[in-house]
Parts: structure tokens; sequence; C-alpha cells
């Protein structure tokens, strides 16, 4: 939650500060502050209540945002001292809609959000209420102002962060520039030059598909590109005159609109992966069997192959379960069965998604009246010897809101195998993800394993007992890891044994290996290489495009291509722009698609990016259906760009007709290749492909010398997931 915040406060550019270790010595005055802003509050200490007194009373401006879990009394009773009288958080069954008293501003709360109940008879300023009931959202004065929902969280990023700029002026007149960071010459020229550079790359889109006549709507490419222009030029103005937020929006919408026209005019894939994953919330929200198959239909229509249906989600099943209790949210119907029939009617693959070691959640807790302590059904109902637990018996490790079962006991492992099976043999599903595969998040002082089964396991294999630092701590890290890599191996087998067509997947963090390692233990470029699971969908959450690139790529390298890996992205984070700039990135790095998280965050903005971008034409394949058919797809399409480059001189790549030549005798070998393939002579074929990669890399390097090197990402990519699939078909 906190890293969610953090991700949507940055983009409001105010200049800020942390505060720790607050004591009653602390003096307001050699702070320095003007303005506190208290996220996620549920609870005050008594040294944060005197102090923040102190601060409004010395004329300082205080905000509240309410946080997630019982409200404290303490945090009551601060509040009241303000006038403003809260109750209880609750949670919505369905979407809240916050309608802003300030130009009419409109931001979607999804369904699942929590929100603080405010007494209505306050008679502080109200900014916002809830449309559905009209209670009040946004409520203060000159002094406090109370957000009555956890801000930085459910909501889109963009209209949360706009949200707070509008409240905060409307509650504090024109304080809100006075708030934000000026912006220096340095990143004025750094903004610039990203931005210019993006725009080129948009110029040079248009340009590229206009000679090579690929299907686009082109006046949308030109009126993108006219949008850009005009917010790249007050972004200049609004920089001149010391408007620096004025100045951000700007340069944020002229990115934006360029990144759209470089999404808008690459040439769509006939085989890739088209991922999005269908939360719980939704789910719920979804109140009987029609409403579930429009959604899915809804889904397919807009491009997606593959859904991800949260199916085990805190220890609960989202279906009758012979093994657990059905979600409580869920009542007298079966959306599992639901979903199956209605992807297949659409053409649309279902893969069960399934919290793995993570097995209860305080969040979910609330939403079905449980005590935010209780552990899930799991462990209620097996018993405390299941649980992972730290150093001092804690089952919640470092307060993270997941209890988890131990990885070592085995017959927690085998009970979650048997729930697995029961899925994939009771419904036609086309495949199961596995989340949550790993361990809790620790640090060297706060370290999971301590309880009687995983402790007494790692004894038994090693000799020695855990210990939070030294030597030892490596050890039971790489051991813990070991223990995560045998469940997927052991898990696979059993169920590819059952159901040899089923594809088993994960969803991991895209965290780099050494640390990912230290931190949860979560090893799956290895379940890759020994093709454990069929596919990896690593979330690329917080990182630019140009990371998502280099990361894909080494990735790639890691693996030496061994398994498929398909970046997972976070819409509600994303403008449509950078989404674009994402799709992009993944693209050009070779990768076989893209995920994205979650259905509950597609608004029409995104919607109408993907089904008139990359998404505007269906997909013919699923690449890991049929890798040869695949990979013979795939460089028809490299074969068809690339003639559509060479047969017009004046554009064309290539230095002269032998190299002509050569291009059109290697496709034509690989073609051969493809359609008389052995498996006991991959080798040739692969050598082919290497002899064909190392001719495009030669001709490309005539491309950045005649100033054409952005349409690279037309010819390259394309051999890139060639080389995964040959990979992917090998044994």
């Amino acid at each position: 939650m906190w890293k969610s915040f953090l991700e949507t406060f940055d983009g409001t550019f105010f200049n800020s500060q942390f505060l720790c270790n607050l004591s009653t010595e602390t003096k307001t005055e050699d702070l320095g502050l003007n303005v506190i802003f208290f996220p996620l509050a549920i609870d005050i200490d008594p040294e944060e209540h005197s102090f923040l007194n102190r601060f409004l009373d010395s004329g300082g401006k205080l905000i509240i945002s309410s946080g997630v879990g019982t409200i404290s009394a303490e945090l009551k009773l601060f509040l009241d001292e303000h006038g403003i009288k809260i109750a209880e958080n609750q949670i919505t069954r369905s979407p809240l809609d916050l309608k802003h008293k300030v130009d009419n501003l409109l931001t979607v709360l999804p369904s699942g959000s929590f929100y603080t109940t405010i007494d209505p008879a306050t008679d502080k300023k109200v900014s916002a209420r809830w449309q559905e009931n009209n209670q009040i959202a946004i409520c203060g004065s000159d002094n406090l102002v109370f957000f009555g929902y956890a801000w930085g969280q459910d909501v889109e990023k963009n209209n949360d962060i706009k949200t707070l700029q509008e409240t905060i002026n409307y509650f504090w007149d024109g304080l809100t520039p006075k708030l934000t960071k000026e912006i220096t010459k340095e990143e004025f020229k750094k903004l610039m030059e990203g931005i210019s550079s993006i725009k080129e790359e948009a110029k040079s889109v248009i340009q590229i598909s206009e000679q090579l006549n690929l299907p686009v709507i082109k006046y949308k490419l030109r009126k993108h590109f006219e949008n850009g222009e005009a917010f790249l030029n007050d972004f200049s103005t609004d920089y001149l005159f010391a408007n620096p937020l004025e100045a951000r929006e700007s340069a944020r919408l002229a990115r934006n609109e360029f990144a759209i026209v470089y999404s808008l005019g690459i040439p769509v894939r006939d085989v890739e992966i088209r991922a999005v994953w269908l939360d719980r919330g939704s789910i719920v929200a979804c109140r009987d069997s029609l409403e579930l198959t429009n959604l899915i239909k809804n889904l397919a229509k807009m491009g997606f192959n593959v859904i991800f249906f949260e199916t085990v989600n805190a220890g609960y099943p989202i279906y009758p379960s012979e093994f657990l209790p059905q979600n409580p949210l869920i009542k007298g119907w079966d959306p599992l069965k639901v979903a199956t029939e209605a992807a297949h009617a659409y053409g649309v693959e279902l893969h069960a998604w399934v919290w793995t070691f993570a097995v209860g959640n305080t969040r979910h807790n609330l939403l079905i009246d449980k005590s935010v302590q209780y552990p899930g059904p799991i462990i209620s109902n097996k018993g405390r010897s299941w649980a992972l637990s730290g150093e001092n018996g804690e089952l919640r490790i470092d307060m993270q809101p997941e209890f988890w079962v131990s990885p070592a006991n085995k017959k927690a492992c085998e009970f979650l195998q048997d729930l697995f099976t029961e899925i994939i043999t009771k419904y036609d599903v086309d495949g199961l993800q596995l989340d949550y595969i790993r361990f809790p998040f620790q640090k060297d002082y706060a370290q999971a394993g301590f309880d009687f089964v995983t402790k007494n396991s790692f004894k038994q294999a090693t000799g020695k007992l855990p210990l939070n630092k030294g030597p030892i701590n490596k050890t039971w890290r790489e051991w813990k890891a070991e223990l995560v890599s045998d469940f997927v191996k052991n898990t696979s087998l059993k169920l590819k044994g059952i159901k040899p067509k089923l594809k088993i997947s994960v969803a991991v963090f895209a965290i780099d290996h050494s640390l990912r390692m230290k931190l949860i233990q979560q090893d799956w470029e290895k379940w890759l290489m020994n093709k454990w699971v069929d596919v990896a969908y690593p979330f690329y959450y917080s990182f630019s495009k140009d990371e998502v690139k280099m990361r894909l790529e080494r990735e790639r390298h890691y693996t030496n291509d061994q398994g498929i890996i398909i970046p997972g992205f976070n819409l509600r984070v994303l403008t449509e722009g950078e989404l674009a700039e994402r799709i992009s990135a993944a693209r050009n790095a070779g990768a076989l698609g893209i995920s994205l998280f979650a259905s509950e965050h597609i608004n029409t903005q995104k919607q109408d990016l993907l089904k008139l971008g990359p998404f505007r034409e269906q997909t013919v394949l699923i690449p890991y259906n049929d890798p040869f058919l695949a990979s013979q797809k795939i460089l028809d399409e490299f074969a068809s760009i690339v003639e559509k480059i060479t047969s017009r001189q004046a554009y064309s790549v290539l230095t002269d007709s032998q190299s002509e030549k050569e291009v059109y005798f290697l496709t034509k070998e690989l073609k051969e290749s493809f359609r008389s393939y052995d498996k006991d002579k991959i080798q040739e074929t692969e050598k082919k492909l290497s002899e064909l990669q190392l001719k495009v890399k030669n001709w490309l390097g005539l491309e950045k010398y005649l100033d054409r090197n952005k349409r690279a990402m037309y010819i390259t990519s394309y051999l890139e997931q060639i080389k995964t699939l040959l990979n992917y078909i090998k044994e």
C-alpha cells in the first residue's frame, strides 16, 4: 500500500520531505513546514497527536487520508477535536463514483475499495460526496482536510493526483502552485530532450506507416501528433512564465500524445499473447452469470485472448469446492463455470489464477466481516502447524497483509496440489497461474521460517538452525528458494500428468535475481529453463519504457531464451501514452505479447488505445499452442515487412542487389526448414536463423547512417520471437 501511495504521490511533484521519529520535543518551527500529509491513517500515537495539534496551532495545514483497517479510538478523538466525526471504515461491493465539487471532476473507485463513514451533520466544508449514497467523501476547514478513502490506492492514478491538487486549492485557495517544485534549467532541458525524442519516433512511425501502407487510421495519427506539438509549445510557454504545475501537465500531455502515435502506428501481430487479469473484486461485482458473461465478452471484443480468472483468493475458492468454503461474497452460483464457458464461446483462453502459499489476507477479512487477524480458512481449519511464522511466532511477516503456509510443510503442499487438481479436473480451464509462489518479503531482521516445521526441516537438511544474520542466513535463503522450486516442479509434473495440454504460468516479480532471492526466494528463471512452467509473467510495474526493454532483454539473455517471458503492466498507474510506450518497448525487446493488470482499470481511453492500435485485429494464434505454426506465421510477417521496404528503392534498407538476394534466399531457406521440421535437425534451423539475424543487423547499421534507425522495430523483433519459440519447442 505504501508503494502504491508513493507512486501516486510522486506524480504531484510537490516539494516534500518525510517525517519520522516525532516526539513531544519536536519543534514545529524547526521543520519549516507549511503542510503535512498523513496518508493511509488508521491510528495515531499520543506523540503524533500532540505534535500535530501544535503544528495546527502554529498555523500549519494538515491533510489526512484514510487507511485500510480498523480505525483507532485515538485517531477518531484527534479528528473529533477538529470538528470531523468519523465512524468506521466500510467496504464497497459495487463501484463508487466520487463527485468532486471543483470543475465537476469525476473519479471512479473500483469495487472493493474502502471508505470512511463521516458524520453527515458535520459543519465543515465538503468538496466531494459519493454519488451513490450522497455520503461525505472529502471534507475540511481552513487548517485540516480529511480524505475519507485510501488516497493513492484504488483510484486511477492521474485522477487521484488531480483530486488532491484541486482539493488543496478548494480549501486553501492558490496553495497548490506554491507547493509544486520549480522546474530547473537542467530539468527543463531533460524533459524537452525526452519529449523531442519520442516526437521524432512518432514522426518516423507516421512516415513508415505511409511507406508500408499499413492498415492504420492515418488521420488519427496526424491528429495526435498535432496535439502533441501543441502541448509541447504550451510546455515551453508555461516554463518561461514560471508556471511549473501547468508546465509539467503540458509535458505529460505532449509525451502522452506522441506515445499514442507510436502505438497506433505499429503493425498488428497475428501471433501474440494478450493477457488480462480478471480480479476477484470485478467478479464479485457481477451479480449473476449474465453480467460475468458480458464482461468476458467485452474483454474478448477488446482483443484479449487470455484471461487470468482469480479462482483462489486469500484461501477462498471462487467456486464451490470440496476442500474449502466458497468465497462468502459469492452467493448461489459458480463464477468459474460461467467464465470458462463464456471464454470458450468467445474464443478466449481462461486460466485459473490461484494464490499459492499466501492463504489469508487482512484486507479480504474486512470484506467478509472477519477479524483482521483471521488467518484464512486453511490455517484456521488445519491448525497453526501449517502456518509460516517469524522469529517471535508472528504469522504476518513485517506486518504484511498476508498469512502464509510454509513451503516446507509437506501436508500443506499436498493440500494445495489437491486443490489445484480439483480445479483442472472439474473445470475445462486452459491453464493454471500460480501467484504468491514465493516467501513473503523479508528483511535481515524479519525473516520467515521460524515455525516448528520449517525450522526443523532446515536443521535436518543442513544440521544447522536458521539465523537472521550471518553465513547461515545465506544458506537458509537458498534452501527456502529450493523449497519453492521443488513445489513448482512437483505441481507441474502432477497437473500435466493429468492434463498434458494444460499451460502452467507464474505471476512473479521482476526484481533483479540476486535481490529477489534475498527478499522473497523466488527463482523463476530456473522454472522456465527446466520447462516446469510454460510462461512467466513478471510485473514491470515501476519501470520506465527503457528499463522495460533493458530488463526483458537481460532476462532473455539470462535464461538463454529457454522460456516465454511476458511483461505485466499496471493499468492503474499508467496513462494511455505510458501504456503505449510499454507495449512498444515489450515488442521491441522480442516479447511474444503483454499482460495487463487488471480488467477493472481499463477505462475508455485505454480501451480505445488497444482497439485502435496494437489490438485492432484479433490474433490468429497464441504462440505456445502451436510453436511450429507460430514461428512460420511470424516469419511470414517478417518477410512481408522486408519485402515492402526493399520493393521501393527510395526506402530500401539494403545496399545492393546482392543483399536483396541474400535476404530472399535466407528467408526462403528458413521457411523450408519449418515446413520440413525435424527435431533432430533443429540446430540447422537455428543456424539459418542466426545467419538471417546477423545479416539484418548489418543492414540496420545503415539505417542509423541514413537517419532511419527508428524503423528497426519493424524488422528485428520478429526474429527474436522466432528464436524464443525455437527454444520453447526443444525438449
